[in-house]
Formats: structure tokens, C-alpha cells, sequence
């Protein structure tokens, strides 16, 4: 009778093992999506106000896809609001360090003179899309 239940909790783990690895993989699928989603939106208002060529262009997406990518995950891994302003500032740092190697001088003095609005831009993007999205 013993011997069936360690199998029988074995098989439990191992299913709940699986549900798990499952969860994890379609919450970082969906804020891939969503870093994704987000990057071509703010990276469509930088070629703009930029006037960015092809390959500033893909570069900076890629820039903006992994910060976003990176400030989504700070939301649920820091655990104080100190916590996530402090990492957040560090990641705006980081973008900014990135870009400025992509971007040419004057374009990078638009991009800090504009942060503030781009900033608001990009709240207000996801907060209609959570709003499109019911949440």
C-alpha cells in the first residue's frame, strides 16, 4: 500500500512538475509578446521624431525589446516600489548607454529632450491594451 502511494505522489509531482514548467513558459511567452508589441510601438515613434535609418531602426528595436522585456520582469521580481524604481532607473541607464551608441549625436539630444513624453506614451499604450484586454 506504501509502495503505491510513493508512486501515486510521484506521478502527482511529476504532473504538477510539468503544469508548473508549463505556466512559467506561457507567462514568459506572453511578456515576450508584450515586450515585443510594445518595442514596435515605441521604436515606430522614434523613427519619427528621429528620422532613424534602416539599421538604427533594428538596432533600436532590439534596444527597446530587451528593456521592455526587462521592465516588465522588474514589475514581478523586485519587492519593494525602492526596489523596482532603483532597477528601473538602471535599465533607463542601460537603454540609454545602448542607444547612444546607435544613435548620432542630434538624435540623441531629441531622444533625451523627448523622454518625458515618450515616457507617457508608452504608459498610455499599455494601459489601452490592458484596457482592450479587459484587465
Amino acid at each position: 500500500m506504501l509502495h503505491l502511494n510513493n508512486n501515486i505522489m510521484d506521478t502527482i509531482k511529476k504532473i504538477f512538475g510539468i503544469m508548473l514548467a508549463f505556466a512559467l513558459f506561457t507567462i514568459n511567452a506572453v511578456a515576450q509578446d508584450k515586450a515585443a508589441e510594445g518595442a514596435k510601438a515605441v521604436t515606430a515613434n522614434m523613427k519619427e521624431q528621429l528620422s532613424l535609418n534602416d539599421s538604427q531602426y533594428t538596432k533600436v528595436y532590439a534596444i527597446n525589446q530587451d528593456f521592455l522585456k526587462k521592465a516588465m520582469e522588474n514589475k514581478t521580481t523586485a519587492k519593494t516600489r525602492i526596489e523596482k524604481a532603483k532597477r528601473l532607473k538602471a535599465l533607463d541607464e542601460e537603454r540609454d548607454a545602448k542607444l547612444k551608441s546607435v544613435l548620432t549625436e542630434e538624435q540623441f539630444k531629441i531622444f533625451v529632450a523627448n523622454k518625458a513624453e515618450n515616457r507617457k506614451k508608452i504608459r498610455q499604450y499599455f494601459q489601452e491594451k490592458a484596457e482592450e484586454q479587459g484587465m
